[in-house]
């Protein structure tokens, strides 16, 4: 399902800044997932396809993804090769202190795209790469006085570096596919980003896109990890989760505007992916944000 990460919102909400550094530990499930801030992952090693919001790359060792990470996103690694990885997950508000109101806006647009940013870094440039995510590491874990200086200070180098690239060379691009295949998910994809509160059909949605409905299943399924109908109800439930946190409206109302045909499978679909209740997850996410301040 579309998950909000918590540990990266706790990490955020404590420190503006969750970091790892050559990270290569394997999970059972990789989800689909959205959390606070913007990310760098930084892909050094492994087999993998990267979905962000409505495109799938297949990374290369040296490839680097900037985001904001409210766009959904997932990476689907093989097991054959170890996957591994280095990543940055911060706030806007971490480098408000460091540098001008202008400089800051500049180097943050390259988060602006709406897919992601695509920079590779050649192997003559990766191991200043490393020694960044490694620097912010050790910084976050020691503790020492004057950490969270250092720690802006190497973001901050990181992000120039990322900036001086992106304006210098043709080495950065927004995310494109890399296959057919992964054009045509990408299509899906934003159709359903676009069309999740309707009742689509896969006939439709064969006729629209004008592909074939068994192509859509089988290459959906395998790039994604979810069938086309689980995934729309996966997506109806985030954005359920999201309105009954930001708006007084109507559970009923939030029923009817998100496309399930009745209150009763709403909650049924809601409860299935969540754990609880639509009522009862307002109510105690509402009481534990007022508890928190």
């Amino acid at each position: 399902m579309l998950t909000i990460h918590t540990p990266t919102n706790i990490a955020l909400q404590e420190n503006e800044v969750y970091v790892r550094s050559e990270a290569d530990n394997f999970q059972d499930e990789w989800p689909v997932h959205t959390h606070n801030g913007y990310e760098i992952h930084y892909f050094i090693q492994g087999d993998a396809t990267f979905l962000i919001g409505d495109r799938i790359y297949k990374p290369l060792p040296g490839d680097m993804f900037i985001f904001r990470g409210g766009v959904p996103h997932r990476i689907n690694p093989s097991r054959e090769i170890v996957y591994k990885r280095s990543f940055v997950n911060f706030t806007e508000l971490l480098l408000l202190d460091m540098l001008a109101v202008s400089q800051l806006e500049n180097l943050m647009s390259i988060f602006r795209h709406p897919n992601g940013l695509l920079v590779h870094w050649p192997p003559e440039e990766r191991e200043h790469i490393t020694a960044i995510f490694k620097g912010i590491k050790e910084e976050m874990g020691a503790g020492n006085t004057g950490y969270k200086t250092m720690v802006k200070l190497s973001l901050t180098q990181l992000l120039l570096r990322i900036y001086r690239k992106t304006t210098s060379e043709q080495s950065a691009n927004p995310i494109l596919c890399s296959s057919q295949k992964q054009t045509s998910v990408s299509r899906v994809l934003h159709y359903l980003n676009q069309n999740y509160t309707e009742n689509i059909s896969l006939d439709e949605l064969s006729k629209t896109l004008h592909l074939n409905k068994y192509y859509i299943c089988h290459s959906f399924k395998e790039t994604t990890g979810y069938t086309i109908s689980n995934y729309v109800i996966r997506k109806r439930v985030a954005e359920a989760k999201k309105l009954l946190l930001s708006t007084d409206a109507p559970i009923l109302s939030i029923s009817e505007t998100l496309g399930f045909n009745t209150p009763v499978y709403f909650s049924r679909a809601f409860k299935q992916y969540v754990g609880v209740s639509p009522q009862l997850f307002r109510k105690s996410e509402l009481l534990n944000e007022a508890k928190i301040h």
